[in-house]
């Protein structure tokens, strides 16, 4: 699995949850993050580049842990690669059909909004509910910089949700892997009354379907390898979201 940096972590962590006698290879870009900023064509490089790296080792499926890099290159990847090959897109459906209100905000990358995949999902559900949308780099920086979230940063991300919270939204879509790293805070300002939605365990149980038939059988035998195009970059990142210190190998 890949992403842009350390946000697809929070997709490994429910992979590993739910698939603890697996190998996983994990994949940060951190030379190049974040996706959202680069152009499509940029991001559907790094997007082959990345799955070219790990097909050779090679790998039973490929999880595309990144909203942004998806929208860019999962459908060609599709294409070239006769492996399971999963991606990531806004939880907008449950978020929707959970509010009552029909009110529900989505919190992604520019680039994901901007997206034909995006733009097509929106449009199966924009009848049914007023959808709220706010691209943050912000959030990206935040987690990507592995800062103490102290009360300057609690200033910054209540300042990035108030589109939100004027809308009165019952919902809010987490659609960058980065983002749920930030669900404290953002439940806190939020408050109780607004459900969070993100896609790291919808992504897990759907990688667990596409391969229950090759599954290994050893118990809690499953070894993960991280690696990074820029591990110094991205070591005390890795440190901080995973509450351990790890290897990180270069890619």
């Amino acid at each position: 699995m890949f992403d842009s940096g350390v946000g697809g972590l929070s997709v490994l962590k429910a992979i590993r949850e739910l698939l603890p006698n697996e190998n996983l290879i994990y994949i940060a870009d951190s030379k190049h993050t974040p996706y959202g900023s680069r152009s499509n064509q940029f991001v559907e490089e790094r997007v082959h580049t990345i799955a070219q790296f790990l097909v050779e080792r090679p790998v039973k499926a490929l999880v595309v842990a990144c909203n942004t890099a998806t929208a860019a290159g999962v459908h060609s990847l599709r294409e070239k690669y006769d492996i399971p090959i999963i991606g990531l897109e806004p939880a907008l459906k449950p978020a929707v059909e959970f509010s009552s209100s029909e009110k529900v905000g989505v919190l992604a990358t520019q680039s994901t909004l901007d997206s034909q995949k995006y733009q097509a999902l929106r449009s199966r559900f924009i009848e049914h509910a007023d959808i709220i949308e706010k691209a943050s780099p912000l959030f990206v920086e935040l987690v990507e910089s592995a800062p103490e979230i102290g009360t300057e940063q609690v200033a910054m991300i209540e300042a990035e949700l108030q589109p939100f919270k004027k809308a009165k939204v019952e919902a809010l879509v987490l659609g960058c892997t980065h983002f749920p790293f930030l669900t404290t805070v953002i439940s806190q300002i939020m408050g109780p009354e607004v459900t969070l939605f993100e896609s790291a365990m919808p992504v897990a149980r759907e990688v667990k379907r596409r391969i229950e038939n090759n599954l290994n059988s050893q118990p809690d035998s499953g070894w993960i390898n991280y690696l990074s195009s820029a591990p110094d970059k991205a070591q005390e990142t890795f440190n901080l979201l995973l509450k351990q210190k790890v290897d990180i190998d270069l890619f």
